[in-house]
């Protein structure tokens, strides 16, 4: 998204009574990572490859199974949603810091909150240095952060500020 677009979503989705103090979208590749090692990611990947198991054995000693069949394609389907939701916060997400939250915002045919963090609810960040000049700046309050953000240092500081 261009940023004078990305200006306007911000403006849409913030409320009348905050100022948006910094916003920028998340590089996808960090977005990618966290999100495909995560726990819910790894159970839909071993519930696949136990239903792909299952169905290759009872194929082996008995013959074709309905039932597994369907706990296969329910399975797949899920792997496969999964991956779609991956895709779609890595490239829809936006991080908004306003002078009294911290929002994340899902883009769409209008900002959609995805999650939202009072300014005094997030602590002290701790910042993450990439090797690309994408860091992240984790909230150990939270257990969440901001990934692949480019001007960390300038967030951080901005929330130090305005605590």
């Amino acid at each position: 998204m261009h940023e004078d677009d990305l200006r306007e979503f911000v403006q849409a989705g913030i409320r009348e009574d905050e100022e948006p103090l910094w916003f920028a979208q998340p590089q996808f590749s960090r977005i990618w990572q966290r999100e495909y090692t995560s726990p819910i990611t790894k159970f839909f990947l071993f519930v696949g490859l136990l239903t792909i198991l299952l169905n290759i054995v009872a194929l082996i000693f008995f013959s074709l199974s309905t039932i597994l069949n369907i706990f296969l394609i329910v399975a797949l389907g899920g792997v496969i949603l999964r991956f779609c939701w991956i895709y779609y916060l890595g490239r829809r997400l936006v991080y908004v810091l306003t002078s009294k939250r911290l929002v994340f915002f899902l883009e769409s045919a209008k900002p959609i909150e995805y999650k939202s963090f009072s300014l005094d609810k997030l602590g002290e960040p701790r910042l993450v240095r990439g090797n690309d000049d994408y860091d992240d700046v984790i909230f150990p309050a939270l257990k969440d952060g901001l990934f692949g953000v480019l001007d960390s240092a300038l967030v951080k500081d901005l929330i130090a500020s305005n605590q």
